[in-house]
């Protein structure tokens, strides 16, 4: 698979740090070198009193150019591969020469030596130059990116022609497939598994879906909502599931809606992370009385084995051994073999029905979490036989691995304990596109209610 160039937000956080860089060189370089050397049309060197580098200063200068550079588009997608540097930079370069004349006038004490003022800019310019040339030999280095266009033949040789109007954008088109029969001569898919070999033989990176036709619902809710007669309620698939969080990713002149669906961003899984490990420690320290109480409980009322590990399914389909008090009688299921529980489970024992309803069988699970195995918020874990079933009847199953299973999770909040796997991914694919640190908080908070209730999933 080829490297992909740099998105757009880590071309503009690449971008701001190199700019920030640039300009607080570019100060200290100037000041030194009036300090230093003699400049011509000056009469003498600057005293070190005249300028120092103070914090309003530095703030200053580092607003004044991101403005100038955010309005002549040097945050945009555009420099990152194309263009040209020198026509965007000198505008940009004027701007800051422009605004600090107007601050200075207007607030003549905040006024610097105009030397100064011109070598800064001078070199600042020649900084940001460099700077983002070398941003864009990385874009370029890490090569094209390629997008399969999938659907009606017609619109996707318009798509196809939009993309190749803006080279700029690094997409390089491995081509335009038909689903279902194509036309004499073009290629088509029939079925996901045909698309999923095409998209690894052209070893695309990216999948675009030309509009699908109009369906019922679409024209119903188009009409329903023009007449005013009703509110909407719709029950959203999978897909519509994933594209809960609107994004848009303009390509050229391209509207185009991402579907996401994946871990969070590398800070935002470190915080994830972080919390976990903080959370499952503190609370195996805090619950440990309980659990002890729960494991006398259970020897004395069951007999042992007083814990059992049990395998589920984790991230990206890896296997684990899930750790819980055990609540079912000895060998529960070695008649019936894997069978889902359910509320009034007759292999639940007494004490068992108790320990669920108030979820202290769960504690044990806060060392998987510890472990890596699992995290506080997530989707809930599922046993291999399950997971193979539930693939084969539930269209998108399989995009719950994309984050580590769950103590609790969105579902859990908000189902009850016989809400069908279906309604149940719903929740999770809202959450794993959803996510954010906020998100996390939140079901946490909202999990306390739903024990304390005994309600829940």
């Amino acid at each position: 698979m080829q490297k992909r160039t740099i998105d757009r937000p880590a071309f503009r956080w690449a971008a701001l740090g190199g700019d920030v860089a640039a300009a607080l060189a570019a100060l200290a370089l100037a000041r030194e070198i009036r300090l230093r050397l003699p400049v011509p049309f000056t009469e003498s060197l600057l005293p070190p009193e005249n300028f120092g580098l103070s914090i309003p200063a530095v703030g200053l200068a580092l607003a004044v150019q991101s403005v100038a550079l955010l309005v002549f588009g040097l945050y945009g997608p555009r420099v990152r591969i194309s263009g040209s540097l020198t026509r965007l930079l000198l505008p940009a370069q004027m701007l800051q020469l422009l605004s600090f004349a107007t601050i200075f006038y207007l607030f003549p004490g905040r006024a610097v030596p105009r030397s100064i003022l011109l070598l800064y800019l001078a070199i600042d310019g020649a900084l940001l130059y460099l700077e983002r040339a070398g941003i864009r030999r990385m874009a370029i280095a890490g090569g094209r990116r390629t997008v399969l266009i999938v659907g009606d033949p017609v619109d996707g040789e318009l798509l196809a022609e939009a993309i190749r109007r803006h080279p700029w954008t690094g997409i390089d088109i491995t081509g335009v497939v038909a689903i279902g029969p194509g036309e004499a001569g073009g290629e088509s898919v029939s079925s996901p598994e045909e698309l999923s070999a095409m998209v690894a033989r052209t070893r695309s990176d990216h999948v675009l879906f030309t509009p699908s036709p109009t369906s019922f619902r679409d024209l119903a809710i188009e009409r329903l909502a023009a007449s005013g007669q009703a509110s909407l309620w719709v029950m959203p698939s999978a897909y519509e599931t994933l594209i809960g969080r609107l994004r848009f990713r303009p390509l050229g002149e391209l509207p185009l809606l991402e579907v996401g669906s994946g871990p969070p961003p590398a800070v935002g899984a470190f915080v994830k992370r972080a919390l976990d490990v903080i959370v499952a420690a503190a609370g195996l320290v805090v619950a440990a009385p309980i659990l002890a109480l729960a494991a006398a409980g259970v020897l004395a009322v069951s007999g042992s084995p007083v814990f059992y590990w049990q395998e589920r399914v984790g991230r990206d389909r890896k296997t684990f051994l899930l750790r819980k008090l055990r609540t079912m009688r000895r060998n529960a299921e070695s008649e019936t073999g894997a069978v889902l529980s359910s509320r009034a489970d007759p292999r639940v024992t007494a004490i068992g029905r108790w320990l669920r309803s108030a979820r202290i069988d769960e504690i044990p699970q806060l060392w998987n979490v510890l472990r890596g195995e699992m995290s506080l918020v997530g989707p809930r874990p599922e046993r291999p036989e399950f997971v193979e079933r539930f693939e084969r009847e539930i269209p998108g199953y399989a995009l719950r691995f994309a984050v580590r299973p769950g103590l609790t999770g969105f579902a859990q909040i908000s189902g009850e304990y016989e809400t069908h796997p279906q309604i149940k991914l719903r929740y999770d694919l809202a959450y794993i596109n959803n996510w954010s640190l906020a998100m996390d908080l939140v079901i946490l908070a909202r999990t306390l209610p739903v024990v304390l209730s005994r309600r829940g999933i």
